[in-house]
């Protein structure tokens, strides 16, 4: 029997509740009695589903998608939704648990097949992820990287692909639009116009619960926040922000201070006045080009290049 449609996403992007929608929502499948939460706040649960709607991982090389004369939603990834994602991706996808905003950082088997992160410590950081644990400082470093030049980040190289590549009869899901319940909506019945999916959208209290167990949604403008504050000289603790939120400033101030880089340490600055303390007393005889930065001044930057070929 030909899939009612088939849903494409990268590990952590809410394939897994899309299929419960769908077939909750559509008039072509029976209905669904449960919710699909677990108590890490993801749709893991296995309930009776119709069968109709398929959800998978694309593959890392061409062809990347299956079942291709058949209908598909592709759930897209921008890079504007990096720092929110990679707050919680780590803990949710696949229900691996991984807590990065720990001081040493321990990953496991099945982590380490999701995430390609494994070749990349030991090349960068002389880590073997799959036997030590990683100082918080050495993850603080590798998100950072990622937001200097997202471009490289994993989530993004990989959309682009499957954008380019993707099924005739497609429909592209914005990863963002999970994140409001009225974006929600509004998308799902445009991509059951779009591919007949016949959805009767009557009941949306699930989203509620959805949005309830997403990690981190209450602050997931924090880290912006924290710019405009620094932006507009205003002292505000910033003690307990994660991780990733660190990294996320590191790249923005090492981008907007081309001569200075955020020191290696598990701790971090922990108010934006000790940040602007701290640019403002930079010592002269340590700035200089930062290797980090794939551009400096419009153009190649030549220590990145250098780096690149290390």
């Amino acid at each position: 029997m030909e899939k009612l449609v088939n849903i494409a996403f990268q590990g952590g992007t809410h394939g897994n509740y899309l299929r419960f929608c769908i077939d909750k929502f559509s008039t072509i499948t029976p209905d669904i009695v449960g919710t699909p939460f677990n108590d890490n706040g993801t749709s893991h649960v296995d309930l009776k589903y119709s069968g109709r709607v398929e959800h998978y991982h694309p593959t890392p090389e061409a062809p990347f998608f299956k079942n291709t004369h058949e209908r598909h939603i592709l759930i897209t990834i921008e890079k504007e939704d990096l720092l929110f994602i990679e707050r919680w991706v780590t803990l949710r996808a696949g229900d691996n648990k991984v807590d990065t905003s720990k001081d040493l950082v321990e990953m496991h088997d099945n982590f380490l097949s999701d995430f390609p992160w494994k070749d990349k410590f030991l090349k960068y950081y002389n880590v073997d992820l799959a036997k030590d644990k990683a100082p918080k400082f050495l993850i603080r470093d590798f998100y950072k990287l990622s937001f200097l030049d997202p471009n490289k980040n994993g989530f993004i190289e990989f959309d682009k692909k499957l954008r380019t590549r993707q099924p005739k009869n497609t429909f592209c899901f914005p990863v963002s639009s999970f994140w409001n319940t009225d974006d929600f909506f509004d998308t799902l019945q445009r991509a059951s116009d779009f591919l007949d999916l016949k959805l009767d959208i009557s009941d949306k209290s699930i989203h509620k619960t959805f949005l309830n167990g997403l990690t981190f949604i209450d602050t997931k403008m924090r880290a912006l926040e924290i710019i405009q504050a620094i932006q507009n000289k205003i002292d505000i603790d910033i003690s307990d922000i994660d991780t990733v939120e660190q990294a996320y400033l590191s790249a923005w101030i090492e981008k907007e201070h081309r001569f200075v880089v955020v020191p290696q340490s598990n701790s971090f600055f922990k108010s934006t006045g000790e940040i602007l303390t701290w640019l403002n007393h930079y010592p002269q005889h340590y700035k200089a080009m930062n290797p980090n930065l794939p551009k400096f001044n419009g153009i190649p930057n030549p220590f990145h290049l250098w780096n690149l070929k290390k």
